[in-house]
């Protein structure tokens, strides 16, 4: 029997062992999770669609946009991600995540009242913060609701509505923006002083009163909750990264082209506004409104194309057909990233990213459930954590390289387009080089999980 035969077979097996049920509480917590989503993300586009205006009016370099955009972000999350999941393991995630949602909300008010590039990074820091431990709360929650085939549904509308977040917080991001344009002179006098997108960040800031009404009745702690739940905790630290360096192969493959490919993809979806301002003149409404639906449309397309191709491949080649299907579904479309710098007006820019987003969707939208099964349950949050550190660290330096880049060749606006393609192309073809080397120790992973289930690590 071959090793994917055998990976195959357990995969069956699995899903036969564990019969389709939620948990009560199960649909409500999934619904409440993706609404918090839902606004980090308008928090991130509000700041993406005001960044034209912010960096005339503060007077920010690209390089130090890139890094209240990038670095403000990746720096905080991966210093945050580990400790928040330990906690959430250890004292509840309820708590925790409430903590975390006061700590961005306040972030991001703070963004309206920021004077010069320091104020803009601390705040952007608070945001990071409080945004940091909101994946693996939610993510390790999950398998504990959801069980068998139920999984993959939840995955796929948490990560379905995640994506529809960035698209809605692109457009109500931008729409909001322009409303608040129109009716500036309108406003009560202490609200007139104040530009509209520093109005913006105080708006998108008010629901965290709502959420942690909402918190209060969403079932985040399953283990805690449980009787046993003192045998069931997390093993010691020791414990976890001694079972992540016996899988090291697998892990650093995985975890390294997911983190390259999220590199790539975020140069365009940060700079993109910016560039279609800087040759278009497009305004942060249009902005909003285009790359929203572009975003949505593709997401919509990746995550119908990726189901249903998957589901297909998964027959002949079991859990290797995911990893297979990221790096060629990669290569088929990386001829889109070179396009970039030839685009001639706004909507071959908007069309440009909205084929772009379909491929890349359709493989994102299978990460999480990727990840959930490369780690026994009681690792999940910290392993959770950790694609945060690795993604984060990689994936959030791309504002600052194309920021840094793009400086560096000049201030024409084309060149914006050209810095995009000079970061993306390289993380682009090393994540597909990465993923096609992790198929193999990938299927021995699973096997040795599926040998060790119900042992402790």
């Amino acid at each position: 029997m071959t090793m994917a035969t055998t990976a195959r077979a357990i995969g069956s097996e699995a899903v036969q062992r564990d019969s389709d049920y939620v948990l009560k509480g199960g649909w409500y917590t999934l619904w409440f999770s993706m609404f918090v989503m839902l606004f980090a993300f308008v928090d991130r586009q509000v700041l993406t669609l005001a960044a034209a205006p912010m960096s005339a009016r503060l007077g920010l370099s690209d390089g130090q946009l890139g890094m209240v955009q990038g670095l403000g972000f990746a720096i905080f999350s991966v210093a945050a991600v580990y400790p928040i999941a330990w906690a959430a393991d250890r004292f509840g995630r309820r708590s925790v995540l409430a903590v975390c949602i006061v700590t961005w909300s306040l972030g991001t008010a703070s963004f309206g009242f920021a004077k010069n590039f320091g104020q803009m990074f601390i705040a952007a820091i608070a945001v990071a913060a409080g945004e940091a431990g909101t994946g693996p709360i939610f993510a390790s929650v999950v398998p504990e609701l959801f069980k068998g085939r139920k999984r993959l549904l939840a995955n796929g509308l948490t990560y379905f509505f995640g994506y529809l977040g960035i698209s809605l917080g692109l457009a109500l991001g931008g729409g909001a923006i322009g409303a608040i344009d129109a009716a500036h002179g309108d406003l009560p006098a202490a609200l007139r002083s104040f530009e509209s997108w520093r109005l913006a960040f105080f708006l998108v800031a008010l629901p965290a009163p709502v959420f942690l009404i909402f918190l209060a009745f969403a079932r985040l702690d399953v283990l805690h909750d449980a009787p046993k739940f003192e045998a069931a905790k997390s093993p010691s630290a020791d414990d976890f990264w001694a079972f992540v360096w016996r899988n090291r192969v697998a892990m650093g493959s995985v975890l390294g082209g997911l983190g390259l490919y999220v590199l790539a993809f975020g140069g365009y979806l940060v700079w993109l506004p910016v560039a279609a301002t800087r040759l278009f003149n497009a305004t942060p409404a249009e902005n909003g409104m285009a790359i929203g639906l572009a975003t949505g449309l593709g997401m919509v397309g990746g995550v119908i194309a990726g189901t249903l191709i998957v589901r297909r491949l998964i027959v002949h080649l079991g859990p290797v057909a995911t990893i297979r299907f990221f790096w060629i579904a990669m290569t088929v479309s990386s001829p889109l990233l070179l396009a970039f710098p030839f685009a001639g007006s706004t909507w071959q820019l908007y069309s440009l990213f909205g084929a772009v987003m379909l491929s890349g969707t359709a493989i994102g939208s299978m990460v999480a459930t990727l990840l959930q099964d490369m780690v026994p349950s009681v690792l999940r949050a910290r392993f959770f954590a950790v694609y945060t550190i690795v993604v984060g660290l990689i994936g959030g330096s791309a504002p600052s390289l194309v920021g840094w880049v793009s400086s560096a060749l000049g201030t024409e606006p084309r060149q914006l387009l050209v810095a995009m393609t000079m970061v993306a192309v390289p993380a682009w073809f090393a994540g597909i080089v990465l993923l096609r080397m992790a198929e193999r120790p990938f299927v021995g992973l699973i096997q040795s999980i599926a040998e060790r289930e119900g042992e402790t690590i």
